[in-house]
C-alpha cells in the first residue's frame, strides 16, 4: 500500500512539473532578406539551466517561432538573423554583424507571445 502512494505522489509530481513548462511563441519582425535562419534562444532568469532554443527559415518581413518547455517565470529571449547559415553570430570590428534582439519576457501564462524588432548594425560594423 505504501509502495502504491509513493508512486502515485511521484507520478503527480511529475505531472505538476510538467504543467509549469510554458510555451513562448517569438514573431521576429523587420527581417531583411530570405537569407538563411533565424535562431531563438531562451535562457530562464530563474529556474532550469539550461536554455531552449528554437530557429525559422528567415522570410522577408516576419516569422513566428515557438519555444517549448520554458520552466520558469521570466525568461531572457536572444535571437538573430544567421544570413550567411553557419549558425554563429557574425562580428564586425565593433560588434554584432547580423541582425540580433534581445528581450527580458515574463512568463504570466501557459502559452505566451512577445513581438521582437531585428536590429542590424550599419555596414560600418562589416
Amino acid at each position: 500500500m505504501k509502495i502504491l502512494q509513493l508512486l502515485l505522489a511521484i507520478g503527480f509530481a511529475l505531472a505538476s512539473m510538467a504543467a509549469s513548462a510554458k510555451t513562448l511563441e517569438v514573431t521576429v519582425s523587420d527581417i531583411r532578406s530570405d537569407k538563411g535562419s533565424i535562431l531563438v534562444m531562451a535562457k530562464a532568469v530563474d529556474g532550469q539551466e539550461q536554455p531552449v532554443y528554437g530557429m525559422a527559415a528567415a522570410k522577408t518581413g516576419k516569422v513566428a517561432v515557438t519555444l517549448e518547455g520554458i520552466d520558469a517565470e521570466t525568461a531572457e529571449v536572444s535571437l538573430f538573423h544567421d544570413e550567411d547559415g553557419d549558425y554563429k553570430m557574425k562580428m564586425g570590428e565593433r560588434g554584432p554583424a547580423e541582425g540580433y534582439a534581445t528581450q527580458k519576457c515574463r512568463l504570466a501564462a501557459e502559452r505566451n507571445t512577445v513581438t521582437m524588432k531585428l536590429c542590424y548594425p550599419s555596414e560600418t560594423n562589416e
